[in-house]
Formats: C-alpha cells, structure tokens, sequence
C-alpha cells in the first residue's frame, strides 16, 4: 500500500475505533438500567446478542488500527522491566481458551526456569505472542500447540510450534505481507484479515528482534521471534 492509503487506514480505523468505543459505553450503560435488569446476563437477550456482535467487530477495527500504526510509523512502546513468567502466565491462559474453543487441541509449554526480565512493552509483547498462537490454533484441527522460550546468548528465543497444515514452499514468501493468505479456498472460514503477522513483525522490530518461521506442507509450523537482552 501506499503511504497515501496508510494513512487513509490510519485515520478511518481511529474514528472506527472511536464510535465502536462509544456504542460499547452505551452498550455497558444498559447494565445499570435498573428496568432492563431481567435482560442482561441472560445468554438469550437482545442485549447481550448485541455485546456479543460488537466483540469481533471491536477485535477487527482494533488489528486494523494496529496495522496502520505500524504502517505509518506511529506505534510506540512502553518500555519497562518484564518479566517473562507473568507475561506468558497471562499468554498461556488465553492460549487455553483459545483450544477449548477450537477442541482437538493441547497447549503445552516449554519454559525453563530462571530466565531473565526483558526490557519491552508488556502489552505489545503480549499481543504479538497471541497473534502466533491464534494463528496456530486457527490453523490446528487435533494436535498441539506448543510455547517455547529459551535463553541465548545475547538474547531471548520465543517459539509457537504447532502440528497443523503447514505452509506449502511456494507460499512461504507471503506469509509477513499483509493482507495476504496461504489459503487458496478465499471462502474459507480461517481466513482473516492477513495483517496479524505484520504487526508482529513490526511490534518486534520496535524491540530490535528478529522475527522468522519453519514450515513443512503437512507437517506443522514454527514461528519464532527474539527479544535482546
């Protein structure tokens, strides 16, 4: 895209984002209506459809926010210490969600101990981390996900290695170009917007990471990325 169309995103996803912030406060204002109070918490009522609609579309506006950000240079971090463990204990939770939801599916995790804090943005990281794993549960009908970290030299090593469908060699080149999919079915419920990897890439460069992955047609993936110590 063009830095014209960029910012062209940039600026219809921000007041996307604004007036979805605004029904979701009305929406929340409904709970306090002592008259409506038969109609929330209730699965079935006209309110809680509505709360349930807005999610993904919040969800959406929200990456696509993300990704015009990135694409016009104004995401920034929130540098702090970080400490892993309570990073991925968070991570790891949603993970588990994530797989109950999809069924079939295992998280497992390989962490040692005594790793070292980071200096990042807990958020940003975070949500890099759970655009990996989305990724690997989305494209994992039975198997296992599995979050590794390890420790290197000059830096630390996060990995998601899932045993899904793999990346066939010829379509390995798009995998970071937004808006792009591995999937030739364009009606296939799997596909997303194309952009999650490209914000992950974009939140680890601002750390001065790496980002990569392996994977085999069949045989599963392994996305990867590094954070300096």
């Amino acid at each position: 895209m063009t830095d014209k169309q960029n910012e062209f995103l940039y600026k219809m996803s921000s007041s996307l984002r604004a007036g979805l912030a605004e029904v979701q406060a009305k929406v929340n204002d409904l709970y306090r209506i002592e008259e409506l109070e038969d109609y929330v918490d209730i699965p079935d009522s006209p309110i809680e459809h509505i709360k349930a609609a807005l999610m993904p579309l919040v969800v959406q506006v929200n990456d696509i926010h993300d990704y015009a950000e990135a694409a016009t240079n104004r995401m920034e971090l929130d540098l702090q210490e970080v400490d892993i463990y309570a990073l991925l204990d968070g991570v790891l939770t949603i993970a588990d969600q994530l797989a109950d939801q999809k069924g079939g599916i295992t998280v497992e995790e390989e962490i040692p101990e005594s790793l070292p804090a980071i200096e990042g943005d807990p958020t940003r990281l975070s949500q890099a981390l759970l655009n990996y794993i989305h990724n690997a549960v989305k494209f994992t009908d039975n198997g296992t996900v599995t979050v590794r970290v390890e420790r290197e030299a000059d830096r630390i090593l996060f990995e998601v290695h899932d045993t899904g469908i793999g990346i066939p060699d010829e379509k390995q080149e798009l995998v970071f170009e937004p808006f792009e999919t591995v999937l030739d079915d364009k009606t296939d419920p799997r596909l997303g917007l194309g952009i999650g990897l490209k914000i992950v890439e974009h939140i680890i460069d601002l750390h001065d990471g790496e980002t990569w992955f392996e994977s085999r047609e069949g045989a599963g993936s392994s996305f990867f990325f590094t954070i300096p110590l």
